[in-house]
């Protein structure tokens, strides 16, 4: 096989054999960065977890997002039957990605403005329901009422979400982990979800969990005054 005979060519019939000896490593670096993921290009390791975070719940969403227009686009082989499937996934993941970037950096936020000090620290499991409740107890705590009435819509979302199932694994297996038939495969009658109205909620999620992450410039800025203060008058914070 020539070096790049592989490129945009469908090799489907070619004997596995053939193909595993001579088809190179997909984390071998071929030179075109338009053809090419470059993991690491957002998620550098001196860069803040909670950013990191952030990045990651981005991209969850983005690919729903994507996927849910192809269904809207054209639906006439019904893919969206299982498709529905890989979009709730990542919509689910992006929320809890989103909100534990978020729970970590409103914590050091809190803290920064009494001037004090805390380390970054990823918390909580993957409890969507917990994750949010925990996000507006922090902003409740802090008075922060706008932000409050916003992550209510992801709760609210969640909680349509609980209202038929609390195990998060339905969108990866028909099964839950004790083998039990997962909501939609038990019932007898249509399970369905209206992708238009569905793309609504997660538009509006999105944009409310991307604008939580304003709280990484309020730290910036925050981190730069004391500093300024420090300089200036030797204030050790």
């Amino acid at each position: 096989m020539s070096e790049k005979r592989y490129v945009d060519e469908d090799l489907s019939d070619l004997e596995t054999k053939e193909l595993m000896e001579n088809l190179p490593s997909y984390f071998e670096d071929l030179g075109d960065i338009y053809k090419t993921a470059i993991l690491n290009w957002r998620f550098e390791s001196d860069r803040e977890i909670e950013s990191q975070f952030y990045e990651m719940g981005k991209a969850y969403f983005n690919t729903s997002l994507i996927l849910i227009d192809m269904c809207l686009a054209d639906n006439h082989d019904h893919k969206a039957d299982t498709w529905i499937f890989p979009i709730m996934f990542n919509v689910v993941h992006g929320i809890e990605v989103y909100l534990k970037g978020f729970n970590s950096q409103y914590k050091i936020y809190t803290k920064m403005q009494k001037q004090e000090y805390q380390e970054s620290k990823i918390e909580g499991n993957h409890d969507i329901r917990q994750l949010c409740q925990g996000a507006m107890k922090l902003v409740k705590d802090n008075n922060d009422k706008e932000l409050y009435n916003e992550l209510n819509f992801v709760k609210k979302f969640i909680d349509i979400l609980y209202e038929n199932t609390d195990d998060m694994t339905f969108a990866r297996y028909p099964v839950t982990s004790k083998g039990a038939k997962h909501f939609y495969v038990e019932e007898k009658k249509n399970v369905t979800i209206d992708l238009d109205v569905f793309k609504q909620w997660v538009l509006r999620i999105y944009k409310i969990l991307e604008s939580c992450t304003f709280i990484k410039i309020e730290i910036d800025q925050i981190k730069e005054w004391l500093y300024e203060m420090q300089q200036e008058y030797g204030y050790d914070f």
